[in-house]
């Protein structure tokens, strides 16, 4: 059972653009499957430490500190929250992706355009499914529908697939090794060798100096 989870995580991985992926997010896809194909997927907990303890994924936890509890305290409407999250396709909690996949400038600009794109669809439809008559939605919506526009601009500006490429090519030029053509050294032994040689091949000048 476990076996078959852990190969249907490996490829629902495989096939998400994101490459870093909520566990959770995962974990409902795999018990789609297995709901269809009719194997049995364990809780969320005990496949959070599968896929933790399995060395084709590489994992990403997010652990919360004591403070950080205490600033946020759990709040009865936060399961309705964050399900209509996850319905938009937005996950909390720990983050995993396949260990043999690199993560080159060229995929990193990919992975935040997409996930700017995505907010910003979600936004248009909450817009969209605004409450009539309440002003001070619309205007909060606005706002935060502009900012996200901002940014959308910025990052296309700045993670461009063009500009991506470039460093990603940079990286890998200074990388490799120089293949300028050099004439290996010689050591020292060697050339003082040679050049006592040819001192002594070189044929002595007559003396043109007269005798008295």
């Amino acid at each position: 059972m476990y076996e078959r989870c852990l190969n249907e995580a490996e490829r629902i991985l495989a096939a998400d653009k994101d490459v870093i992926v909520a566990v959770k997010k995962v974990w409902l896809e795999v018990c789609r499957e297995g709901g269809a194909q009719g194997f049995e997927v364990p809780q969320l907990s005990d496949f959070t430490a599968m896929l933790e303890g399995d060395p084709r994924f590489e994992f990403f936890p997010v652990r919360n500190t004591l403070q950080d509890d205490l600033d946020n305290p759990p709040d009865e409407d936060t399961p309705l929250e964050e399900a209509e999250m996850e319905q938009l396709g937005f996950f909390s909690g720990d983050r995993v992706k396949l260990k043999n996949v690199e993560l080159t400038p060229t995929l990193l600009g990919t992975i935040i355009r997409s996930k700017v794109d995505r907010t910003m669809d979600a936004l248009t439809k909450a817009w969209e499914l605004r409450p009539e008559g309440d002003q001070n939605t619309e205007d909060r919506l606005l706002e935060i529908l502009a900012k996200t526009r901002k940014l959308q601009q910025d990052v296309r500006k700045t993670f461009s697939s063009g500009r991506m490429s470039r460093i990603e090519a940079m990286l890998k030029k200074r990388r490799k090794p120089s293949r300028r053509k050099r004439s290996p050294a010689e050591p020292k032994k060697n050339r003082k060798q040679k050049t006592a040689v040819s001192r002594q091949r070189t044929p002595k000048r007559p003396s043109t100096r007269r005798r008295s």
